[in-house]
């Protein structure tokens, strides 16, 4: 599964978007309505969250721990493309290309290269907490405790 599907929709519920329609994928995007609602339903096959019809997916605990993963291996990658010389916003779009494809060896490299900076090279916490106001409800759903694309 494209890890940008996880994080978009992360990104979404981080903006108080908890339900993510297939026209908020498409649009971000840049890919069809209904390979857009593919992604969703497959996201929700693989216990991610939930696809709600006619509406769209709404992650659980699972998918927004596994969205928080995957967004702080984007923001290492983009640190490295940054060490590497390119701009922020190239190292942004740069690591959202290569991210699906970077070994968990690599990753763990990265860690440790980069333990000491709590940005990204666009500005974002590398190491996300718990957010505030993560959506409406979001908590007693899934448990206490819970570009341009993306961008971080």
């Amino acid at each position: 599964m494209r890890e940008i599907y996880i994080r978009l929709a992360y990104k979404a519920l981080r903006e108080g978007i908890d339900v993510v329609g297939p026209s908020y994928f498409s649009s971000k995007l840049g890919i069809s309505k209904p390979t857009a609602q593919e992604a969703l339903i497959r996201l929700a096959e693989q216990n991610l969250g939930e696809y709600i019809p006619k509406k769209g997916f709404r992650l659980n605990r699972t998918g927004i721990e596994r969205a928080r993963e995957l967004t702080k291996k984007h923001r290492l990658m983009e640190c490295l493309f940054y060490e590497l010389g390119m701009p922020p916003e190239n190292a942004c779009r740069e690591a959202t290309r290569l991210e699906e494809h970077a070994s968990p060896e690599l990753i763990n490299l990265l860690k440790t290269i980069f333990i000491n900076r709590e940005l990204c090279p666009c500005g974002n916490r590398i190491e996300e907490g718990i957010e505030e106001g993560l959506g409406e409800g979001i908590d007693e759903e899934i448990g206490e405790g819970i570009e341009e694309g993306l961008d971080d």
